[in-house]
């Protein structure tokens, strides 16, 4: 290893060192020293240490990761904002090569590559990188060269933040314009097709009442009616995905919605061999939202884990809470005082086959269903229903292990 690179590691670990390394003792003349040649030494021994202090609680407290590494793509150096995101200590990253901890082993070569090219910045990256309990973030990862005081490259300065929540928001948003599109859309196009199913239906029934029909023409006319009374049915339910109706807001206890659901569906969890288990966090908030609509979602959710589980299984309910920063033009918008907004969040679990992962995406779009006899429209209107409450809801799952839906619901009064 170079000297420049060693040198390099040395002075980092300056910097991850608790106290100051330098102690004045260790450089003030021991020899009868001139009185104003001590306070001289003393100043600029002050001074080192103001200016070696103010560096290190500038890089410690970063409100990101910051690593430095060798031309190898070993860390030299990592401060506590680039430990505690990953759940190492810093000592643990400190001879780690960064190709650890990047999801995709590629990636890690490409930015390798990359960083090393002559006056090559990385700008704005965003990858996956793995942290100590296997949990995998989204970071975007800003690089540049490390140079030495003759401005020789000697390693790479690299600093990454966590932006999975604003990749997920992202995402989140983006599907909510999708629906709202396929919402109005799909409204317009129900309605054309509802005019012509009425007037079908009305000659049907006019044809059976004045003809003289045999028993076979007879069942013909009264299948048309079903049929069109079906597709009336399918339409219905379009129009509360495409327009469900204006919430009636008001305060309601979550786990009391819960037990109201289960209760009605008792039954049939019993009957399908699936336990149900409740997690609730003791004095939980009530919730601001419309009862019948949110009762409608769990409702939804409790069947299809049902029927993920046909050998029998477990379904499991949790409740939390969790606070979130806000913006003043928001706290303007809403009846609160705080600078904080409260979510309670209910996850419901289960120990199904899972969804895989290339269908993850799609099933909030309306019709898409994995079942024979599905409309495909559950979980769409389920996530309209979330919308309207102004809540939230995302789906955790992986082929095999189960899926978790995650609904975060306002405890504050919103327009």
């Amino acid at each position: 290893m170079s000297s420049k690179v060693n040198k390099q590691k040395q002075i980092f670990s300056l910097l991850n060192s608790q106290p100051f390394p330098i102690s004045e003792q260790a450089i003030h003349f021991k020899s009868n020293p001139q009185s104003a040649g001590k306070e001289n030494v003393q100043s600029q021994n002050t001074l080192i240490h103001q200016v070696y202090h103010f560096h290190k609680n500038i890089i410690q407290n970063l409100n990101a990761g910051l690593l430095t590494l060798d031309l190898s793509g070993e860390i030299t150096f990592a401060n506590k904002g680039a430990a505690e995101l990953l759940g190492y200590d810093v000592k643990e990253l400190l001879g780690e090569n960064i190709k650890r901890l990047f999801a995709s082993p590629e990636e890690a070569s490409k930015f390798l590559e990359l960083s090393s090219l002559p006056g090559k910045k990385v700008d704005e990256w965003e990858t996956q990188f793995v942290c100590k309990d296997a949990r995998h973030i989204i970071v975007e990862i800003n690089a540049a060269h490390l140079v030495d005081v003759n401005n020789d490259f000697e390693g790479i300065v690299l600093l990454f933040r966590d932006i999975t929540e604003v990749h997920q928001l992202r995402h989140q948003v983006q599907r909510m314009e999708r629906l709202a599109l396929l919402g109005e859309l799909s409204a317009g196009i129900a309605h054309e097709i509802r005019n012509p199913l009425a007037g079908i239906k009305a000659a049907s029934q006019v044809l059976e009442e004045i003809s003289r029909l045999d028993e076979s023409q007879t069942q013909l006319v009264r299948r048309i009616v079903r049929e069109v009374d079906k597709a009336n049915r399918l339409l219905k339910e379009f129009f509360k995905f495409a327009r469900p109706g204006k919430p009636n807001l008001g305060y309601y206890s979550i786990e009391a919605m819960i037990d109201s659901v289960y209760l009605l569906l008792a039954p049939r969890f019993r009957k399908m061999r699936v336990e149900f288990k409740e997690n609730f966090t003791e004095k939980m908030p009530r919730v601001y939202v419309d009862e019948t609509q949110i009762e409608q979602v769990m409702m939804n959710l409790f069947l299809n884990a049902i029927d993920s589980m046909p050998e029998g299984g477990v379904l499991t309910v949790t409740t939390s809470k969790k606070e979130i920063s806000i913006l003043e033009e928001e706290r303007a918008r809403m009846s609160t005082s705080a600078n904080e907004l409260t979510y309670v969040v209910v996850e419901v679990t289960d120990t199904g086959a899972g969804i895989p992962a290339d269908q993850l995406d799609k099933i909030f779009n309306p019709f898409f269903t994995t079942k024979q006899e599905g409309l495909g429209l559950g979980l769409s209107i389920c996530s309209r229903l979330i919308e309207e409450n102004r809540g939230k809801i995302e789906v955790y799952s992986e082929a095999g292990k189960g899926t978790t839906f995650v609904i975060a619901l306002p405890t504050f009064i919103h327009e």
